[in-house]
């Protein structure tokens, strides 16, 4: 399974311990690179920090789908 995947108008989610998490999407507050590398992701919902073993990128792809964050290489920002 992969550590992230929709359920309806939740995410179903396994956090990096292996415990299993099921939000409302619209409970996502914030989602952020762990590390340099992009693959791992924290999911805030609700209040709660969620840490899992899936790239940013996917996750927001669930969450939007059509919607793109584009190439972070393409466009530097502006801080």
């Amino acid at each position: 399974m992969d550590a992230v995947r929709r359920v309806g108008h939740y995410l179903q989610v396994q956090d990096g311990d292996g415990c299993r998490h099921l939000l409302r999407v619209t409970s996502v507050q914030a989602l952020s690179d762990t590390d340099p590398l992009h693959n791992e992701t924290f999911i805030t919902a609700a209040g709660r920090t969620i840490r899992v073993l899936q790239p940013l990128d996917a996750i927001a792809a669930l969450i939007a789908p059509g919607e793109s964050l584009g190439n972070a290489d393409e466009t530097a920002w502006p801080f």
